[in-house]
């Protein structure tokens, strides 16, 4: 220490002394000051932290389920069926207001086509129509005039036959001539004759009028028909959906059965996966099977169909999966990729540890255990991601308690104490939070 001595003040003049008197004065106090400081700081600081500070953490419970053990395989979302917009005839097609990608419903008009071929093919038709509905009324009028004639040739077959017979019975009793007797017998044939030509007139006419009642009903048919095409000139969708194909002109030629549109029914997709043969059996007997996209959307499938194409190099069956409750909209796009869980063993109890527990390393994963009070290092291995959890393979048993929360900052041995005030050799307060959503599990830390 540097000691200073200094007269004492004078009343009402201050210090005795000069400006550098001064100086070394507020010198000296400064450097006594800074001495203090720098020897007493260290020891409040420790005493204010209290040594060693305690974690504070949340603890949940390593659980057995009956679950089966699971791998992921990659599947891909495929369309179902396509409705298509064809050209009902051979014309120009002038394209609406949709472009492609847009929405439609049922009834939407996707184009129009020219209508004046059908039109003036229907004006014809309908020009034929009344052709044959003529033809008919002159077949009936005929008829109508060959029954009046059968009539009158019957009578007259008959009064001739009377003759001849007559004559017949004179020319056996010598009253009448042979020659005149023939006579009456010849007009009689005649009158026969007439008769049956006037009958096979009147089939004839029949007949005609049969075809001309068909030839009708035909015409009649045509007319319907092309009234109908005359109105599918408007192009219009039949279901709700998403245009994925357009014809690429704005106004063009077309023929009939051209497609012109596709709408895809946003409601229709499937996930196909190439599955191995040996999980078949387990995949048919599961209830529903998980998946995720890409960007972690959740859906549950169920397999409808097992196609009968199988990989002879991967020994792996197509097989096709439903989706229930209907695909995140994320996935609403053919050759999405999608991550399927597929069961390869049957239900079997299996360790599962809280999702949030697991830290990964650089060659495996870790978890904290609560040992008393401090938390200790265990290395683990997993398995497949369960719901809010991973199946454990290896490293820990069922009851054991590990760390959910905090866990990040600790370190092996140090001293914890759960959020609730309690410590770890304690009841967990909260135990493992729930998100209330049933996701794939993703380690803390990882990408």
């Amino acid at each position: 220490m540097v000691s200073f001595t200094y007269p004492l003040p004078a009343a009402r003049y201050g210090f005795r002394g000069g400006f550098s008197a001064y100086v070394q004065f507020a010198a000296g106090l400064g450097l006594a000051a800074a001495i203090v400081i720098a020897t007493v700081t260290p020891s409040w600081a420790q005493k204010a932290g209290g040594g060693k500070r305690t974690a504070r953490v949340e603890i949940a419970e390593v659980k057995t389920q009956i679950l089966s053990n699971f791998t992921e395989v990659q599947g891909r979302v495929t369309v179902g069926l396509v409705d298509s917009v064809t050209a009902v005839t051979n014309a120009t097609t002038q394209l609406g207001e949709f472009r492609l990608g847009d929405q439609v419903v049922p009834g939407d008009v996707i184009a129009i086509q020219d209508s004046a071929k059908l039109e003036l093919r229907l004006s014809q038709l309908r020009a034929r129509l009344r052709e044959a509905k003529l033809r008919l009324a002159d077949s009936d009028d005929e008829l109508r005039a060959e029954a009046g004639l059968l009539e009158v040739n019957k009578a007259q077959a008959e009064l001739l036959a009377g003759k001849a017979k007559r004559a017949k019975e004179l020319v056996a009793n010598n009253a009448l001539a042979v020659d005149a007797a023939e006579t009456a017998f010849n007009a009689s044939l005649s009158a026969n004759l007439q008769l049956l030509s006037r009958e096979s007139s009147i089939a004839r006419k029949k007949a005609q009028r049969k075809m001309n009642s068909v030839a009708i009903a035909q015409t009649e048919f045509e007319i319907a028909q092309l009234v109908k095409d005359v109105k599918a000139t408007k192009l219009r969708t039949q279901t709700a959906g998403q245009i994925t194909f357009l014809a690429d002109y704005r106004r063009g030629y077309a023929r009939e059965g051209e497609i012109i549109a596709k709408i895809t029914d946003l409601n229709n997709f499937e996930i196909e996966a190439e599955i191995p043969v040996t999980y078949l059996g387990y995949i048919e007997a599961a209830k529903s099977i998980s998946g995720r996209g890409l960007d972690g959307s959740q859906l549950e499938m169920q397999i409808r169909v097992s196609l009968p194409v199988q990989n002879l190099r991967s020994a792996t069956r197509t097989m096709r999966f439903s989706v229930n409750g209907g695909i995140p909209s994320i996935l609403q796009a053919d050759n999405a990729v999608v991550v399927m869980q597929v069961p390869t063993t049957s239900p079997t109890p299996l360790l599962v540890v809280p999702k949030d527990a697991v830290l990964p390393l650089a060659v495996g994963h870790m978890v904290y255990l609560a040992d008393g009070d401090r938390a200790r290092r265990q290395i683990i291995q997993i398995g497949a991601a369960v719901d809010d959890g991973f199946i454990v393979k290896k490293g820990l048993t069922a009851g054991q308690k590990v760390i959910v929360r905090g866990n990040e900052q600790l370190s092996d041995g140090k001293e914890i104490q759960i959020g609730g005030g309690k410590k770890a050799g304690g009841e967990a307060g909260s135990g493992q939070k729930s998100n209330g959503a049933s996701k794939p599990a993703e380690l803390k830390g990882s990408n």
